[in-house]
Parts: structure tokens; C-alpha cells; sequence
């Protein structure tokens, strides 16, 4: 099972992070973001009721991939499970969180900043993670890491956008999370925004 999860994320490359305030956002750029052709999305639990929109989600597209993000405690991880999330991410190396995971046989992709924390999970027998904020870290994160754990994949988050996200996947990333940018394209032009948005970036991954 983690394996499909895993060669899914790598496959398609691309990852819809959606992060917004109000529940109706939320699932309004997330259906735009998967008819746009991205079929991974992450529902951050930022989003009011966010693991009820996992469910919502799975239930209405059976082929899409969909995610937990921002997970944060065991409680919200629970939820997320029960509500049929396929992957659960966290924005920092939470020790407690992905063994409550691992208990829960639970894909976790644990969020790194530094070698040291790389490093931590690594031992943990962990070999997918998120580099973030990936534009605070920098791309020359990813090569420097694979330079060292060459069996592992990075999925980086944060500043990741449609302009850049070639760079970072040839500078050896496997997949990548854009958030942000669906948020200013849903302002912008609603949901037809979001779709166009989604339809370019899959334009360009699938080059890649």
C-alpha cells in the first residue's frame, strides 16, 4: 500500500496543498484543482472540518489521491485516518507523531528543515519527506541531501509554484507541493482560475 502511495506522488509529481479558512473554499479549490487534471491533494487541517472534506473527497473521486496535512497531533491524526486519508503530512519532525503513525500503519511524511532532522527520521526508517519551507530552505537543499541518503524522496512545500517547479524537480526532487498560488488564482477567477492553473502545471510535469 505505501508503496502505490509512494510511486503515486512520484508519478504525477505534483501535489494540490489546500490551505484556506472557510470549509466551502476549501472544497470549491480542491474539486477545481482535481478537474484541472491534479490528482494528489493534500486538505491541510488549517481547513475548518478538514477531515470530513478527506472523506468528501475520496468518496466523490475514487481515482484521486487524497491527503492530510499540517497534522499536528495524534487526536487530528486519528480523525484523518478514520476519515480514509491516504497520506499524512506534518510541517516539522514530530517524533511522537510518526510513531502514533507507524502504530496506525499510516504513510507519514514528516516535514525537515536541517540535515539533523533528515537525519532523525532517517533512522526512523522513514524515506519520504517534506523539505519546508522550501523557499526559506533553498533548492540546493535537495541535492546536498540526496548527496548523502540517496535512497530517500523529498517532496519540498512553500514557494514551490508553476514558474519554478521544473527547477525543482530537476534539481532531484520527486514531487512538490503547491499551496499558495491556487489560494491567488481562486481570488482571482474563482474556480475556473484554480482549474487553468492546475492544467498548466500538469502541462509542464508531464514533460518532466
Amino acid at each position: 500500500m505505501f508503496d502505490k502511495i509512494c510511486n503515486t506522488l512520484k508519478e504525477k509529481k505534483a501535489v494540490a496543498v489546500v490551505r484556506t479558512s472557510t470549509y466551502e473554499e476549501a472544497k470549491e479549490i480542491s474539486e477545481a484543482a482535481i478537474e484541472g487534471g491534479i490528482n494528489i491533494i493534500e486538505v491541510t487541517m488549517s481547513v475548518p472540518n478538514g477531515p470530513k472534506l478527506i472523506k468528501e473527497l475520496k468518496e466523490s473521486y475514487k481515482d484521486v489521491c487524497v491527503g492530510a496535512g499540517t497534522v499536528l497531533t495524534k487526536k487530528l491524526l486519528d480523525e484523518c485516518i478514520d476519515n480514509n486519508a491516504d497520506f499524512i503530512v506534518s510541517p516539522c519532525t514530530d517524533e511522537e507523531i510518526i510513531q502514533h503513525a507507524n502504530r496506525k500503519n499510516a504513510f507519514i511524511i514528516p516535514g525537515v528543515m536541517t540535515i539533523s532532522e533528515l537525519n532523525k527520521v532517517y533512522k526512523m526508517g522513514l524515506r519520504f519527506i517534506k523539505v519546508f519551507p522550501g523557499n526559506v530552505v533553498g533548492k540546493g537543499f535537495i541535492g546536498a541531501a540526496k548527496s548523502i541518503y540517496p535512497d530517500i524522496d523529498i517532496m519540498p512545500t512553500g514557494g514551490v509554484n508553476k514558474d519554478n517547479i521544473s527547477e525543482w524537480i530537476g534539481l532531484g526532487a520527486n514531487c512538490s507541493g503547491i499551496g499558495s498560488d491556487l489560494n491567488k488564482a481562486y481570488k482571482k477567477n474563482g474556480a475556473i482560475g484554480v482549474k487553468e492553473y492546475c492544467n498548466e502545471v500538469i502541462d509542464i510535469v508531464k514533460n518532466l
